[in-house]
């Protein structure tokens, strides 16, 4: 069952999901903000508007269950077609973007965010250090458990985030581990898949490709 709970000025957009459970809602001014789910998808938990003209948009054929909000003004939240996840937090804010892109698959206790919600400050200069910044992860990226992909993360497609791992990082390399807090490259020439057995076709392992 789906609690919406919000006025007129927000939208929801249903293309034909397979289920969608939780809350919508929205507090403060908030206005012109749009949630968007695909077809055969599914949705279980709850997403938050705080701000106005945000989008979050989840794409054909996904599994999201988790929390997202969104502070701000004119963010966008994109989750790719065939994307899963089993329990990610989601923060987005201070005017930056989160994509997501297909074929993912994230694991639970993991948490997405742009910003680290307060302020480093340099004494010296009293200026703020820790500003935020848009986070992309590519194609097919399996996010192990308790990660946190944090501002201004870049994870290329193709690749393994080790569990309890701390991204914050720009990578470009595709087909490789990173793992660590902060995250690095410790293994390269991998690809995954959901299945589990001792040897793959090209076929199979490129099947998301297609």
């Amino acid at each position: 069952m789906l609690k919406v709970d919000w006025d007129s000025s927000n939208s929801f957009v249903d293309l034909g999901s397979e289920l969608v459970k939780g809350r919508l809602g929205a507090k403060g001014p908030a206005s012109d903000n749009l949630m968007q789910i695909g077809q055969g998808s599914k949705l279980s938990g709850s997403v938050e508007f705080l701000g106005n003209n945000n989008r979050v948009i989840i794409g054909e054929n996904c599994h999201f269950r988790g929390d997202i909000v969104v502070k701000g003004k004119g963010q966008t939240i994109s989750f790719g077609d065939n994307s899963t996840t089993v329990g990610v937090y989601i923060l987005c804010q201070e005017e930056c973007d989160i994509t997501i892109g297909k074929w993912c698959m994230f694991s639970r206790e993991i948490e997405i965010r742009t910003t680290d919600a307060h302020s480093v400050i340099d004494r010296t200069t009293r200026r703020r250090l820790n500003k935020a910044q848009s986070i992309i992860i590519g194609d097919h990226v399996w996010v192990g458990v308790g990660a946190i992909i944090n501002k201004g993360a870049v994870v290329p497609s193709d690749s393994i985030v080790g569990a309890m791992s701390f991204v914050n990082g720009k990578f470009d390399e595709e087909g490789v581990v990173l793992a660590g807090s902060p995250a690095k490259i410790v293994k390269r020439g991998i690809t995954w898949n959901r299945s589990r057995r001792d040897e793959f076709t090209l076929e199979q392992i490129d099947h998301w490709k297609c």
